[in-house]
């Protein structure tokens, strides 16, 4: 966007992006209407073809929600009670939750500073004979290292599980995310860069036998596998949600592109230390931007700043999910310094396929000048 007024900066806006595929989607509601095909209809069936495509997977399954998905991945990779899921505590809640519902036992290790998610490094010493499996999230859009936690997974025989709400079309090494896991799992939470305008969540497949599976448990059908006889439930993908995720995803390349330059405004005013920075390189990497985050040791204070100028922020995961009251339930391996460093220090900045360039550029220089006071005062 290359215009800007005096109104707020806002974090979200989730009303411009829709403007230009209103009259599609009205146009597209009215067939819908009157179909009479309202449940698992065709939008559903081409928009899971179109997306294990586009993410290399074999198979994609529309479910209700993203945390559904995570829970139903979970089952199909023979997660049962008692067993462990090592994951980051630098999540949503959902992460967390899904493993818990299972009556597994979600194991904390820390995080990378430069990028906020899990550290490969971390992750061996925290397996015991009850690890069933590993959930990385690429937090924010920002790719995980892939290629050491499926080599850990494939050394001590464990499933691999990419909680992919917030990284549709991240790429590692050139390859879409949701192509590294046994499974990974999409939302379609209005806020997320591929929306619907409701709940909606995916399970990507590389196994046919997990999407024939999961389409039956999300149809009141009931499955046995891993040793284990599944209820079935209704976590069915709605049709409108699917029409209209559909409709988004065919701009989802020019939004993204938005979203992009946005964050290239930013980076050029925020000093490397204190934004992402991809401790396996840059090559072959996509970073979507779900949020633009900054570092800063004195947050709360920038985040005034923002505000008095106009300026929406949040903070995100402060606490980080081993101090939340289920983490009771959670067993934390090592010490989880840099999430609880994250969760004290970081900051995210408005970023979304609206948001005019010149606000971008007003909110860059306004946290840089903050960044290099509070540099000076450190040094002085």
């Amino acid at each position: 966007m290359a215009s800007t007024n005096n109104k707020r900066v806002g974090r979200y806006d989730l009303i411009t992006p829709m403007l230009p595929c209103k009259d599609e989607i009205l146009a597209k509601f009215e067939k819908f209407l009157m179909s009479g095909h309202y449940i698992l209809g065709e939008e559903v069936r081409l928009l899971e073809e179109e997306l294990a495509e586009a993410c290399g997977v074999t198979d994609a399954v529309g479910v209700a929600s993203g945390s559904s998905a995570l829970f139903v991945a979970l089952a199909m990779a023979g997660v049962r009670p008692g067993h462990e899921v090592i994951t980051t505590p630098y999540t949503f809640d959902a992460t967390m939750e899904s493993i818990v519902l299972l009556d597994a036992v979600p194991v904390f290790v820390d995080i990378r500073p430069e990028d906020l998610n899990i550290d490969p490094d971390m992750i061996e010493q925290a397996i015991t004979p009850r690890t069933r499996a590993i959930m990385p999230v690429p937090i924010f859009g920002a790719p995980c290292d892939m290629n050491p936690i499926n080599a850990i997974a494939a050394k001590h025989n464990l499933e691999v599980v990419v909680d992919m709400a917030q990284g549709y079309g991240t790429l590692y090494h050139g390859q879409p995310m949701g192509a590294f896991g046994r499974m990974s799992t999409l939302s379609f939470y209005p806020t997320k860069n591929l929306p619907g305008i409701g709940d909606g969540g995916m399970v990507l497949c590389r196994d046919q036998r997990d999407a024939d599976r999961i389409r039956k448990i999300r149809a009141h059908q009931a499955v046995r596998a891993n040793d284990h006889l599944y209820t079935g439930w209704n976590s069915r993908l709605d049709e409108v949600q699917a029409m209209v995720i559909r409709v988004r995803h065919g701009r989802f390349g020019d939004e993204q592109g938005d979203r992009d330059q946005v964050a290239a405004i930013y980076d050029s005013y925020i000093p490397a230390k204190n934004r992402l920075q991809l401790p396996m390189g840059d090559e072959g990497m996509k970073v979507t931007h779900h949020q633009y985050w900054v570092r800063c040791t004195e947050r709360d204070q920038l985040r005034d700043l923002l505000e008095n100028n106009g300026i929406d922020t949040a903070v995100y995961y402060d606490p980080p999910l081993h101090r939340h009251v289920l983490a009771e339930y959670a067993r934390v391996s090592g010490e989880l310094t840099e999430a609880e460093r994250a969760g004290r220090q970081i900051l995210i900045l408005p970023i979304h396929a609206a948001l005019p360039f010149e606000d971008a550029h007003r909110v860059g220089k306004l946290v840089q000048g903050f960044l290099n006071n509070e540099a000076k005062t450190a040094h002085s």
